[in-house]
């Protein structure tokens, strides 16, 4: 991102304006700061667009003029007294997965990690018939990504195991919303409690659902199979994933 895009940004965040009702009241499609903002299409803003938009959002046309100045890369960041570094890495780093990357769910790249740094990550580990153990506390606390940005209760949680390669890989960080309602082919995770307190996890595409089973299917090894509802209670939906190295 660069200092163009995020000035603009702020300055709708601020005047409580989404991209689609400014791209509107200056004449364009619903979608041109969409394109413009989070794909970088235009590269830069063309004169008939800048100075409506730069009269709308209250700044000198000039600071629209482009391309710019990429924002600096973050750097590592303690977190913790222990130590323990940031599990966002150099944003600079980007990483795309294979053309059969289940649509919807998306690698971020790092100019998309744009919030604080107050997402809490889960750690796992491997449990018993595929399930993972989660951690009552979060592990870290990492850069708020644009999925989650103003999301209240959003979290990540690191992948262990690589039962849903390539979409979300061993060691990667799922993000999750908790408030969006699941639909067919989304990737979720269900979460249950275990018979001795156990918080246990599990992360799965959903095919289907009924008042008492949940359909699910996992990618590697290809298997479908079915979860009882009474058993994992939570479905919450996967919004994208990163990785931390």
């Amino acid at each position: 991102m660069d200092v163009v895009r995020k000035l603009i940004l702020e300055r709708l965040e601020e005047l409580g304006l989404t991209m689609s009702e400014a791209s509107l009241k200056i004449g364009k499609n619903h979608a041109y700061l969409q394109q413009f903002l989070k794909r970088g299409y235009p590269l830069e803003l063309p004169e008939k667009s800048r100075l409506p938009l730069a009269e709308l959002i209250g700044v000198p046309e000039e600071q629209l003029r482009g391309p710019s100045s990429k924002l600096p890369k973050r750097e590592y960041v303690k977190v913790n007294p222990t130590g323990r570094e940031s599990l966002v890495a150099d944003p600079s780093r980007s990483l795309k997965l294979p053309q059969n990357q289940q649509p919807g769910v998306d690698v971020l790249a790092g100019a998309q990690l744009v919030g604080d740094r107050d997402l809490p990550v889960f750690g796992t580990a491997q449990g018993g018939s595929g399930a993972l153990i989660v951690s009552n506390d979060a592990v870290d606390w990492v850069v708020r990504p644009d999925p989650l940005l103003r999301v209240k209760d959003g979290y990540g949680m690191i992948v262990t195991g690589d039962s849903m390669d390539p979409v979300h890989k061993h060691g990667s960080i799922a993000l999750v919303n908790p408030h969006l309602p699941f639909r067919q082919g989304d990737t979720c995770i269900f979460r249950s409690h275990g018979e001795h307190g156990d918080n246990l996890a599990i992360i799965k595409e959903l095919r289907r659902y009924t008042d008492d089973v949940w359909y699910v299917r996992q990618y590697n090894p290809p298997k479908d199979f079915t979860l009882k509802r009474s058993e994992w209670q939570v479905c919450h939906v996967t919004v994208g994933n990163f990785f931390a190295r």
